[in-house]
Formats: structure tokens, C-alpha cells, sequence
């Protein structure tokens, strides 16, 4: 059995177990990591809400762009962005396992599509993009999920690159 749970990025001074809105994602907090220039990783077990409304949340509060993922079984799961003026983000990660094992409906938004949108969003949230990381982690037939939110992470140099 895999993890359940969110993955949540969010840049604060505070940990994000901390912050009155982090409770959008669920209140286990598993652990809580700094990944890097004031960005955070969260790993909160269970489901209370879906990424997107706890990403816009958490953006309006820390005043910085969050990406958030509701990992399923360690196999997909919905991934969000948003950052506090309002823009958002939303994708699937290892898109055809949610859609053939979990029967998550197919959004019918091409992988290109995605990572445009995707590269869209993070021009909105001034970050950059490395757009070869995010087609990795947006391809429909990529597996580990955890690993997929990690290339979304590197893609806007929320984390550093791995070697």
C-alpha cells in the first residue's frame, strides 16, 4: 500500500503546519521540510479537501504561489497550483493510471495542452520553467506520482535540480 495524502510546496517564514489555513489540507501533518530559499514541503496524510481550494488558500495567506498534489495509493493524483493574485492550475499526475485503475474522468486536455497551461500558470506566479522537467512529470503514462510532483517542483525551481 502506497501513501494517501497531500504533498503541499508553499514558501514561508512559518512552518506550514503552523498556519490557520494549512487545515485546508487535513490537520496530520506527517512531516514538514524545507526544500530551499523559505519553500516548504508538507506531507499531510488523509483528505479533507482537494488541492486547488487548499492551494488558493494557502497562496492568499503566505502571500507566495503553492503547488499542492493529492497523492492516491502512491499511483496518481490531482495536482494544483495557485498563487495569491488568483491564478491557478490543475492536472493529473500519471494521468492514465487515475484514469484507468481509479476511474478519475479523462479532462481530455491533451499533454501539451497541459504543460502549456502549466507554463502559463507559472508565468502568472513569476516563477520559471524548465519545460522539459514539466513535460516529464505531465506525460499521461509516467508512474510514481510523489516523484512526478518532485519534477514539478524542480521544472519552477521551487526545489533544485537533482543530478
Amino acid at each position: 500500500m502506497g501513501y494517501w495524502g497531500y504533498l503541499v510546496a508553499a514558501k514561508s517564514d512559518l512552518p506550514l503546519d503552523a498556519l490557520p489555513t494549512s487545515s485546508t489540507f487535513g490537520d496530520e501533518y506527517v512531516r514538514v521540510e524545507p526544500i530551499g530559499d523559505g519553500w516548504q514541503l508538507a506531507w499531510v496524510a488523509g483528505t479533507t479537501d482537494n488541492p486547488l481550494t487548499g492551494s488558493q488558500a494557502l497562496a492568499r495567506t503566505t502571500g507566495h504561489p503553492v503547488l499542492a498534489a493529492l497523492i492516491v495509493d502512491s499511483d496518481c493524483g490531482p495536482v494544483a497550483a495557485a498563487d495569491p493574485q488568483g491564478s491557478t492550475w490543475s492536472g493529473t499526475l500519471a494521468k492514465s493510471r487515475a484514469i484507468d485503475s481509479y476511474h478519475m474522468p479523462d479532462d481530455g486536455i491533451s499533454p501539451s495542452a497541459a504543460v502549456a497551461s502549466f507554463r502559463s500558470w507559472s508565468e502568472a506566479a513569476a516563477l520559471p520553467l524548465d519545460e522539459s522537467l514539466a513535460i516529464q512529470a505531465l506525460t499521461p503514462d509516467a508512474t510514481d506520482p510523489e516523484h512526478l510532483f518532485g519534477l514539478l517542483l524542480q521544472a519552477t525551481a521551487i526545489a533544485p535540480s537533482q543530478p
